[in-house]
């Protein structure tokens, strides 16, 4: 039993069925079951596709007289039952498309148009609200058959100027399948489709939901393989949360040692210990120089601060340079920033030191 074909008969010329010992042929029967249905039950559209031409009654004219009309495509065994199942009306889309072959989005960016015979107004109906549909279709259901015949349904966006048609190919997966709802949805209408069996079907929606997803990705592997790839959620395990484990936990499982337990727990002792350990002289960690900001290179700390400068500066600034200047004016020039003074000697401090000084220019006078 089809969707929107429920009860009808699907017969050809050579495709009648045998008749029964009375005389009367089956498919004679099922033919005046459906003439009995009527318009509350199953109803047959003439759909438009496209937003209606702001031009067409000065067009009307010009139309007539080349002989073209816009194409009107015959939707019929419409069931009212099948389209009250259908909540998104993605079957009926589907349905409209194989008939015109062309490529509609989704059903919610349409809306359904056509002028109800009486009503001076322009119908809209929202393919977005589902009691709005069944109710035109109940509204319908009202008219004589002749009047009914004579509507036209136009399907067309609902924002002004939008694309009617799809240019790529549409996909059959439109949802992510993260939760039961969507995974019930798309199976119905995969059901419907002829994709799934009904024992897969139940299969899927009766087990866990980690197994559900399993087998969820079989189905999709093997009925729609090239969108296949943007549900790899579905294959990927989540990494177990770790326990917290506390360190006597961890000690008794042998995790840790008893060495590294004490480590963790009292990293005072850890620190005393390692300084205990410690053979002197302790290597200098290498800092910053402040003379040519070069990265981990120095080790001779001024007299004054923290900073540090490295062995070729000192010996470059303070031994070999021509003004002989002495270290201590490091901090002063180097660390403070405050540039090299105009003396660039200090005055002895003792007689001892005259030998050391006996260049220096007031030498004469200090004496």
């Amino acid at each position: 039993m089809g969707l929107f074909g429920r009860g009808g008969s699907k017969k050809s010329e050579n495709a009648a069925g045998p008749s029964d010992p009375d005389g009367v042929n089956p498919a004679d029967l099922e033919d005046e079951d459906e003439k009995k249905m009527t318009l509350k039950e199953r109803q047959t559209w003439q759909i438009i596709l496209g937003d209606k031409d702001e031009n067409e009654k000065d067009m009307s004219a010009l139309r007539k007289k080349l002989g073209r009309t816009e194409q009107v495509y015959t939707l019929s065994n419409i069931d009212r039952e099948d389209l009250d199942e259908d909540r998104t009306f993605q079957n009926l889309f589907h349905r409209i498309e194989q008939v015109s072959d062309k490529s509609l989005s989704e059903p919610h960016h349409y809306k359904l148009q056509y002028d109800f015979p009486g009503s001076p107004l322009l119908m809209n109906v929202d393919f977005g609200v589902h009691d709005q549909v069944m109710t035109a279709f109940d509204k319908f259901a009202t008219l004589s058959k002749k009047k009914f015949g004579r509507l036209r349904f136009r399907i067309c966006p609902k924002q002004k100027g939008a694309v009617m048609f799809r240019l790529d190919k549409p996909k059959t997966v439109k949802t992510k399948l993260d939760n039961r709802n969507n995974i019930n949805r798309y199976l119905a209408e995969d059901f419907v489709r002829g994709n799934i069996e009904i024992e897969t079907y139940s299969k899927i929606m009766s087990a866990k939901m980690t197994e559900a997803k399993g087998l969820l990705a079989t189905h999709l592997a093997e009925t729609v393989p090239a969108e296949f790839k943007d549900h790899q959620y579905l294959v990927k395990t989540k990494d177990k949360k770790k326990k917290h484990m506390t360190l006597e936990e961890k000690y008794d499982k042998g995790e840790i040692t008893i060495e590294e337990f004490e480590d963790i727990k009292y990293p005072e002792l850890k620190e005393k210990r390692e300084k205990a350990k410690a053979t002197y002289p302790l290597p200098e960690k290498l800092d910053r120089c402040v003379i040519c900001n070069a990265e981990n290179c120095a080790a001779i700390q001024c007299l004054d601060c923290q900073h540090k400068a490295c062995k070729s500066c000192v010996y470059r600034e303070f031994t070999t340079h021509p003004s002989r200047r002495p270290f201590l004016l490091m901090h002063s020039i180097f660390c403070c920033k405050r540039g090299i003074p105009l003396r660039g000697y200090l005055p002895p401090v003792k007689k001892l030191h005259e030998e050391q000084y006996s260049r220096h220019p007031d030498m004469k006078q200090l004496t």
